[in-house]
């Protein structure tokens, strides 16, 4: 199954946010798909890689190596 098709059902999708929220420590209500590295100062190279590892873990899906540094955007994890 594909990380898109993984991230297809709402819940997953708002498990996912809900997850970068517990690892950034901001209030969910402050992400948006959208939202960037570098946009929030809690999104710095560890949450990066924390942020990856803990959604491969909670979720199943894989981020190939050479994808990772262009995970940019919250959107990006669920492509």
């Amino acid at each position: 199954m594909t990380n898109a098709e993984t991230f297809a059902d709402n819940s997953k999708r708002e498990a996912f946010l809900a997850l970068a929220a517990r690892i950034f420590g901001v209030d969910a209500e402050k992400l948006q798909w959208t939202t960037a590295r570098g946009s929030i100062p809690e999104w710095d190279s560890v949450n990066h890689l924390r942020l990856v590892m803990e959604a491969e873990s909670e979720f199943g899906v894989r981020y190939p190596l050479e994808r990772i540094p262009g995970l940019s955007t919250l959107e990006d994890f669920i492509k």
